[in-house]
């Protein structure tokens, strides 16, 4: 079946609407650089908390982890953090 023309208008007006929407959100981040900072302060503190994370871990809830999710930075990671904390 082709879609009708309805559809098709729907469809067009969604889509003005979204890059509307994107577009001003994204000129408000630009000229608001309080918003700007919150969100960076946010991403800082995700990645903070990941970090954290990362350092409790033991050997194996590291290797689990990154079996889980297919993810060896993981490891690297926790690998990283053990020689640091021995000095090298």
């Amino acid at each position: 079946m082709k879609p009708s023309l309805n559809n098709k208008i729907v469809s067009a007006c969604l889509l003005g609407i979204g890059i509307t929407v994107g577009s001003y959100i994204g000129y408000q981040l630009l000229n608001n650089p309080e918003k700007r900072e919150q969100i960076i302060r946010s991403f800082q503190d995700i990645f903070d908390t990941s970090k954290r994370k990362v350092m409790a871990m033991s050997e194996d809830i590291a290797i689990k982890t990154a079996q889980m999710t297919n993810n060896p930075k993981v490891n690297q990671d926790w690998v990283a953090q053990q020689w640091e904390s021995v000095g090298y």
